[in-house]
């Protein structure tokens, strides 16, 4: 009986009017591998929450409303995804939305590297590392605090050598797609936060030499690789802009660049069209 009236209360309160318009997606379409923007726009919300997938995903309070960004995942098929947004004003009324995001598939291009054996197929004791290094990345990931991040900027100003998503051949051995974006820069350019976070993690790994992840809050977290030099540590605040350390080739590199790699609540984005849409 109890189940059969919560059932009936979720039909009355899914007929009940919409407030207005004003949730929407920034971009109801987007690529596989990049980010789309759930913005509200209206009354201030206690709380909001969106089921998109297999994820629930917050709505945060900002100066136009409250947004939520929801990844879309390189290996994400092409078709229509729907959206089921609970939103509860300040005098805790309830109202429920649907929306849907279109994906797109985006080819991607390929690229061929001629790398050291030992970097490409790393002995027994390398590899133990690299698992060891490798729990380590995902235990940082999977933290979710609140947001921090405000506007994004460029981590430097140099050209992008190598965009995200690449199909990757080392050696002629089919890799993993490249799951950031390379900027070229001279040894020792300043590498800047791309927003507002803290820095969850500093370490120097086998893949990406001296490595800073910040946390900017709402599972969104950014990680730069390869660098020279490492000018924060764990824990510290950041701004948007703030120095991090300096672009080297540390690690598995072929020459000075930054590896930029964000995480989107567990999925791999592109940086770049992360930049965009919050420009938006």
């Amino acid at each position: 009986m109890k189940r059969l009236w919560l059932s009936l209360a979720i039909v009355l309160v899914w007929a009940w009017p919409a407030w207005c318009d004003d949730l929407s997606l920034v971009s109801p379409q987007v690529y596989n591998g990049e980010a789309a923007m759930l913005r509200w726009q209206g009354e201030p919300l206690s709380f909001g929450v969106v089921r998109y997938r297999d994820k629930v995903v917050y709505l945060y309070a900002d100066p136009l409303g409250a947004v939520a960004l929801l990844p879309v995942g390189l290996d994400t098929a092409a078709g229509d995804y729907p959206l089921l947004a609970a939103l509860v004003d300040r005098q805790g009324q309830t109202r429920f939305r649907e929306l849907v995001l279109h994906v797109e598939h985006k080819a991607r291009p390929e690229e061929h590297l001629s790398l050291p054996k030992r970097m490409v197929s790393p002995s027994a004791e390398d590899l133990a590392r690299i698992n060891r290094e490798s729990a380590l990345l995902n235990e940082t990931f999977t933290g979710q605090t609140p947001r921090l991040w405000t506007t994004f900027a460029r981590p430097v100003d140099g050209p992008v050598s190598s965009v995200f998503g690449k199909r990757r051949y080392m050696n002629g051995q089919p890799k993993a797609p490249h799951g950031g974006t390379d900027f070229r820069g001279p040894q020792g350019t300043p590498v800047h936060a791309i927003s507002n976070g803290r820095v969850a993690l500093v370490s120097e790994m086998f893949y990406t030499g001296q490595t800073v992840v910040v946390d900017h809050g709402e599972g969104l977290y950014s990680l730069y690789a390869h660098l020279s030099k490492v000018l924060v540590e764990e824990g510290h605040t950041v701004l948007r802009g703030d120095v991090l350390g300096k672009v080297g080739s540390t690690g598995r590199s072929t020459g000075p660049h930054l590896h930029l790699t964000v995480k989107l609540l567990g999925e791999r984005v592109d940086p770049l069209a992360l930049l965009e849409i919050i420009k938006q």
